[in-house]
């Protein structure tokens, strides 16, 4: 260790342990000072932390001190409006056993009205009652009565005249009711021949129609439920068998074959029976054929109708369009629904005239005759599908050829 002293300069030679000491002694006191300055921070801190929670607390406690007052002058205020509202209700008390006495009086008073208002109107009616009489004696009603005694003997005479011209009358009557009843008979006899000719032209529609391989029984109820149905019913109250009320039946008989009748032609504009082309030739049937691509047993699910180049193809019955464009082996097609679970198909299109959605009428064109897809050469692939399941088109177009020949 080197100081100066007396301008010289001096040495002093310090061990190693005292060196290790004196430097533990000043990193102690240096230590020391440090942990007390932040001992001193943090209470002071501390401290003043302390102090603002005593100035918040005391806040607080004035503000309790406010409520508390208000409070209590609050209950004050209520117990004078209970005291008050108490009195009153004592005052109303008071004043409606007062009123409770005076009805009772009132009471019995009004009781004691009416029963000398009784007395009084009996004694009264007895009165009016013996006048009366007095003034039907004076103003001679006995004599109007005997008057009006021989005017109803008058009147007996004079209703047997009329008996008797009611007898001739009543004869009359019953000519003109057989001759009525003839007239009846003839005209049930025409309603019964109206009501055969509708029965039986809905039975040929019928049997027309199951050409076509349909239930139509089946389609008729599919068709009504569309259509909204004519939803009947009521209690059953029966009517007299007479001879006008079996015209009656009669007549009601044939509207209802009638409405049958308009049923089946309602459902024949529904059905596609006619042909797709107004000019073709059939070159493959439906069912089971010789495949012309593979030469295998295979199944056509419709009919091949040859045709003129670009002939037009027309839906066969009013129906939506539900697909349009190309598939698989049938090339470009066009599907049409019909209603009633019916669709028809028309494929190896060359050119498409509808779009899908589009709502088509009967024989409004869809497309023109091509060679599209599976095919070797211009024809049109023509099918019918019912209930998702294949049917013959060609019993279609052969029950429509009956109808509408007739």
């Amino acid at each position: 260790m080197i100081f100066r002293m007396h301008r010289c300069l001096r040495y002093l030679r310090l061990g190693r342990v005292t060196q290790t000491a004196a430097l533990a002694l000043l990193t102690g006191a240096i230590g020391w000072s440090g942990y007390a300055t932040a001992i001193y921070f943090t209470h002071n801190k501390t401290v003043s932390a302390r102090n603002a929670e005593i100035v918040s607390l005391e806040t607080r406690n004035e503000k309790l001190e406010g409520d508390l007052a208000r409070l209590r002058n609050s209950i004050a205020i209520q117990e004078k409006s209970l005291t008050a509202t108490q009195k009153s209700t004592d005052d109303l008390l008071a004043d409606n056993e007062k009123l409770q006495f005076r009805v009772a009086g009132l009471e019995k008073r009004l009781t004691e009205e009416v029963e000398s208002g009784k007395a009084f109107a009996l004694a009264h009616m007895g009165e009016v009652e013996a006048r009366a009489r007095d003034e039907i004696a004076r103003s001679g009603l006995i004599n109007r009565l005997n008057e009006l005694v021989r005017e109803l003997a008058a009147a007996e005479q004079d209703n047997k005249s009329l008996q008797g011209e009611r007898e001739a009358l009543g004869a009359e009557v019953a000519s003109l009711s057989g001759l009525l009843e003839s007239i009846e008979e003839a005209q049930g006899n025409i309603v019964a021949r109206l009501a055969e000719q509708a029965s039986e032209s809905g039975d040929a529609l019928k049997r027309t129609l199951s050409i076509a391989g349909l239930d139509v029984d089946r389609m008729l109820d599919r068709l009504s439920r569309s259509d909204g149905g004519a939803a009947v019913g009521g209690p059953l109250l029966p009517i007299d068998e007479s001879l006008g009320a079996q015209l009656v039946h009669k007549i009601l008989t044939v509207d209802r074959r009638i409405d049958d009748f308009e049923r089946l032609q309602n459902l024949m504009q529904r059905l596609p029976l006619i042909a797709p082309l107004d000019e073709y030739r059939i070159t493959s049937g439906y069912g089971r054929r010789v495949d012309p691509f593979t030469k295998r047993l295979a199944l056509h699910s419709g009919i091949d109708l040859a045709s003129r180049r670009k002939a037009s193809v027309m839906a066969t019955a009013p129906g939506k369009v539900t697909y349009v464009g190309w598939k698989g082996g049938y090339g470009k097609i066009v599907e049409v629904d019909h209603g009633l679970g019916i669709r028809t198909r028309y494929a190896h299109l060359s050119n498409i005239y509808v779009k899908r959605g589009q709502k088509l009428e009967f024989r409004e064109k869809v497309g023109q005759v091509g060679s599209t897809g599976r095919s070797t050469g211009e024809h049109l692939h023509y099918e019918v599908v019912v209930d998702s399941r294949s049917q013959n088109p060609a019993d279609f177009i052969k029950a429509g050829q009956y109808i509408f020949k007739k």
